[in-house]
């Protein structure tokens, strides 16, 4: 199917987060979904200038939702910046999966490098001593890394999306909702990851520093 585009509508009657792409094929209920979910949640987007998150999502019907969101220089008719743009893919879990692992083998060398090695045996103990608490039911894992520009940021969604491909790293199976950039966790997915400075703010929520 064709990607959808979610983004802010600044002229016409439906001024606001509105789809600007045809949407076609699509039925009401994956439409409504996707509205609702395909954006990272949380306040203060313009101190963001540039970031990119990416999140995904399950569909009623088995599909996944990969939404690549990116917050823009643009702002709002009150002067607000923030403005955030989503591309959202709809797929089948197997090409939801090998989607993840074409685009973490397309992140940069010394990325992957670093990818590569983490967690080490010490980070893989402290990894299931943090996660092995809040893993039961649908209890969220909320990880935090400090964030300086987009760039320093792709170790963080690196790192997010080798938990996803294998979620055995969270003592979890199957599918890994995830989020690699918030600014709040509630209403997020399994895997979420904050800004440092946001994740201090949070009261009685376990976190795991990457």
């Amino acid at each position: 199917m064709q990607p959808l585009v979610l983004e802010y509508v600044f002229e016409g009657h439906q001024r606001g987060y509105n789809f600007t792409s045809p949407t076609r094929g699509y039925r009401a209920a994956d439409l409504k979904a996707i509205w609702r979910n395909a954006m990272p949640r949380g306040q203060g987007w313009a101190a963001y200038t540039g970031a990119r998150s990416l999140k995904s999502f399950a569909l009623d019907d088995g599909r996944l939702a990969l939404s690549e969101v990116t917050v823009t220089d643009r702002r709002d008719e009150s002067g607000r910046g923030g403005i955030r743009r989503a591309v959202i893919q709809v797929m089948y879990p197997g090409a939801y999966v090998e989607y993840l692992k074409d685009r973490l083998r397309r992140f940069p060398e010394a990325v992957r490098a670093a990818v590569d090695r983490w967690p080490s045996l010490s980070q893989r103990g402290q990894l299931f001593d943090r996660a092995r608490p809040r893993l039961r039911g649908d209890s969220q894992i909320v990880c935090a890394y400090p964030y300086r520009d987009p760039e320093s940021w792709l170790m963080t969604e690196a790192i997010l999306l080798k938990l996803a491909l294998t979620p055995g790293l969270l003592l979890r199976s199957g599918f890994l909702p995830f989020t690699t950039l918030a600014l709040e966790c509630r209403d997020e997915g399994v895997l979420v990851a904050l800004p440092a400075d946001r994740a201090s703010r949070l009261n009685g929520v376990p976190v795991i520093a990457l």
